[in-house]
């Protein structure tokens, strides 16, 4: 149980990183709040190279930098998820109405403030179920990427695997499952208590 706790935490960790990190990145990325073709063309493709790597071969490349253990699970984690949402942030924060902007820039507002007053609030339930979802897959994928050393559930089932315990794999992989839906439903009531 240990080590599932340690697993949803790497999750847990790993998407909350990601998020914080590609929210303020994402405006860069958006065509309606760049600061030039320039900066939005390097973000882009930025996020483009971190999410074109899989999370399997960021575990490795963490677990050689930093050690084995959950700290290289996440930030394997969150180098894949900046890309991740940075894209989907960026396309949302570019499907944002533009009339409440316009509205701050009517009233006196800075750039600045129509973002944060005319944006953000738009977007934010959707940012918010999108991490919740990434949380939900980062779970199941925190157990794959531990088979590599990075903390977690994953390399004791690897272990169980290997000395062909087979009802320690089943009860593993049933805890896993439990998990995963417990998540799964948490996060559900959360998207629709942010959608209502």
């Amino acid at each position: 149980l240990s080590a599932l706790g340690e697993t949803v935490a790497i999750a847990f960790l790993g998407t909350l990183l990601a998020a914080t990190i590609a929210f303020p990145l994402s405006f860069f990325a958006a065509k309606n709040t760049t600061v030039s073709w320039f900066v939005r063309l390097l973000s882009r493709r930025s996020f483009d190279t971190l999410r074109g790597v899989d999370m399997l071969i960021w575990a490795l490349i963490w677990v050689n930098v930093v050690g084995l253990g959950p700290f290289a699970g996440v930030l394997a984690i969150m180098s894949s998820d900046i890309g991740s949402f940075g894209k989907l942030f960026s396309e949302a924060i570019e499907a944002a109405d533009r009339r409440p902007v316009e509205g701050v820039l009517a009233a006196g507002g800075s750039k600045l403030h129509g973002i944060r007053f005319g944006i953000v609030p738009q977007i934010l339930p959707v940012l918010i179920s999108q991490a919740l979802y990434y949380f939900e897959s980062n779970t199941r994928s925190a157990t794959i990427i531990g088979i590599v050393g990075a903390g977690g559930i994953g390399l004791q089932l690897f272990e169980q695997i290997r000395t062909l315990e087979w009802q320690t794999v089943c009860f593993l992989i049933i805890l896993i499952l439990l998990t995963v839906a417990a998540i799964d439903l948490v996060s559900n009531r959360l998207r629709f208590a942010i959608a209502g």
